[in-house]
């Protein structure tokens, strides 16, 4: 608990991490791999993270086709360098796995009052 109330005074709590366009076994090695290294970076608590896997199938030309990683992470607004950091690590730990040519990393950040848990807004 005491973690959780440190993360809530520095703006520190979640984020959300959403993948696109990698396999289920390596997008479950990345979210290993990705946790303790964005706790670290971010001082967020390793338990206040979500990794989650969406399926999807992407188009080009009106034909299906495989895709680039694409990494959605939602939080809280950062610093920049904290952000760069992370889109850094995020990248390198992808490629190392996945062992894509490219990377996309967007960063969403969501307003404290606009973000509800159980209810109630941060």
């Amino acid at each position: 608990m005491r973690s959780l109330i440190n993360d809530l005074m520095k703006g520190y709590y979640m984020p959300h991490i959403r993948m696109r366009a990698i396999e289920t076994e390596q997008a479950a090695k990345i979210s290993q791999v990705l946790l303790k290294e964005l706790s670290a970076a971010t001082k967020a608590a390793e338990e206040n993270f979500t990794f989650e896997l969406i399926e999807t199938t992407f188009f080009a030309d009106g034909k299906k086709t495989r895709s680039y990683p694409f990494i959605e992470v939602y939080w809280f607004d950062r610093p920049q360098e904290m952000q760069d950091q992370c889109a850094k690590i995020i990248t390198n730990r992808v490629k190392e796995i996945a062992n894509p040519e490219d990377v996309i990393v967007v960063f969403n950040k969501l307003s404290k009052t606009d973000y509800y848990e159980n209810g109630s807004h941060f």
